[in-house]
């Protein structure tokens, strides 16, 4: 499948950035059964960071529909020793870029500035919609909405910019009909490939790890998810095709400010007429009384850049969970792939470019990519209080890069503390370590490469949840 999409074979750099890979198991009844059959039927809450206990759930029976309300107040305070891209949720540190000059007319170095963030911009809200009672068909309709607060900020001439008018922002919203161990899904629901994400509350507007070995995104899409067992394990092959979005500007203008239409419905994708194409196949066998998962995934997709020319997207994932032991826990993922960019991938780097584009002669190529992230999470106390350590790399192939794409790789560690105050409040402290890296064409010359500037900064985070 590599060969055909016209890679020889996978870089060994690849292959070290996926040494970060995949091993994880979510513990039954304290994450969910994220990415694995599930026992329960129906849409069920996803909850960032560690749910509330399930004895006192937020619902009540309309008609012969049971409606669930859930969600996350959060609080977070973030504090940095040097400036980061992503301010609230930091994706990379910033490198030198020159100086800033302030309104007194001193002049600062601008990646010494240090930033302190206060935010309830990533709380959220979300309902639940599942039948009273199983249908006589056998085929059990529900749905699942959620939303935060994270979307575009309008601006006016009286009111300070980024102070109010958070507006809310569509994560999640699909129904879905299913028959026993078959279930079709409509509307926008997490991405197929690579599907788990860090455990983390300082990031839920943006996953932990975007753009720093972390594929993510919320995609809509129709999507056909059938489980089964094979002895005591658990078999899951889900296959769908999801809106093709890229929104790579390198290629195609940004929506201007203050649009009132979706300028991504004109987008390179979409002018593909294509979808793109995602699957994976996952089993689940016991560990320790517990279940661990072993899951492979791929994507295929691709954009319009040229009245015959498309330009190829596609990746391999593979995610795991393994339980070592009752205390001590690993998940995970790792991928390759190339022009992944609709998922934060490449350091959001897609296609590099060299001459003026929309020009005959233009080179335009893809940029292969490679990365993956490790977690280990080491639960104490009951579940009280939980540990979380780990690593996440992304480290795009350098000879794809061109001048004007030269982020050569961005990786992070972190760790947090997670203590439940009371069922209803969780407390949480993390660190994280974020080390970018760029290099620099000498003369322009795509055959002539060095290092270019490098940044590393710290980030420490308190958040404050109240989960219903």
């Amino acid at each position: 499948m590599i060969r055909m999409l016209g890679v020889s074979r996978v870089p060994t750099r690849w292959l070290s950035g996926i040494g970060l890979l995949a091993v994880a198991l979510t513990p039954v009844g304290v994450f969910g059964q994220e990415g694995q059959p599930a026992a329960a039927g129906g849409a069920q809450p996803n909850y960032p960071g560690l749910p509330r206990g399930q004895a006192s759930k937020l619902e009540t029976d309309i008609g012969a529909m049971k409606a669930r309300f859930y969600g996350t107040i959060l609080f977070n305070s973030s504090a940095s020793d040097r400036g980061v891209i992503g301010e609230e949720i930091p994706l990379w540190a910033a490198p030198p870029g020159g100086t800033v000059t302030f309104p007194d007319g001193t002049v600062g170095r601008s990646g010494n500035n240090h930033d302190l963030v206060f935010t309830a911009r990533q709380t959220i809200v979300g309902f639940t919609l599942n039948p009273v009672q199983p249908s006589d068909s056998g085929w059990n309709p529900s749905a699942l909405v959620e939303m935060d607060f994270f979307g575009s900020r309008t601006q006016d001439t009286f009111s300070p910019e980024n102070r109010v008018f958070n507006q809310p922002r569509l994560r999640l919203a699909y129904f879905q009909v299913e028959h026993k161990g078959l279930k079709f899904v409509f509307g926008q629901d997490k991405m197929i490939l690579a599907p788990l994400d860090p455990v983390s509350l300082s990031h839920v507007g943006v996953p932990l790890g975007a753009t720093a070995g972390d594929l993510w995104g919320w995609f809509p899409q129709a999507r056909m998810d059938w489980s089964s067992k094979i002895g005591k394990t658990g078999l899951l092959v889900q296959l769908g095709v999801l809106r093709s979005q890229f929104g790579d500007t390198k290629l195609e203008p940004a929506p201007t400010s203050g649009s009132v239409i979706d300028l991504g419905s004109a987008g390179l994708g979409e002018r593909s007429t294509q979808p793109f194409y995602q699957g994976r196949i996952a089993i689940s066998p016991p560990v320790r009384k517990n279940s661990a998962t072993l899951g492979v995934s791929g994507h295929f997709g691709e954009e319009k850049i040229g009245v015959n020319r498309n330009l190829q997207s596609w990746a391999l994932a593979v995610d795991m969970r393994l339980p070592v032991d009752p205390h001590f826990i690993l998940r995970g993922e790792g991928f390759a792939g190339s022009n992944l960019i609709p998922f934060q991938g490449g350091i959001v780097q897609g296609a590099a470019i060299l001459g003026t584009l929309g020009t005959l002669g233009d080179r335009i190529q893809r940029i292969g990519d490679g990365g993956g992230w490790l977690e280990a999470i080491v639960p104490m106390n009951s579940g009280k209080d939980t540990l979380y350590f780990g690593a996440g790399t992304d480290d795009p192939k350098n000879r794809n890069l061109l001048p004007g794409s030269t982020r050569a790789k961005n990786s992070f560690l972190w760790a947090s503390y997670f203590r439940k105050i009371t069922n209803e409040v969780t407390a949480a402290f993390e660190w994280s370590y974020w080390d970018f890296r760029t290099i620099q064409f000498v003369n322009n010359d795509p055959n002539r490469e060095a290092k270019g500037p490098t940044a590393a900064a710290n980030v420490f985070n308190i958040s404050l949840a109240y989960q219903f």
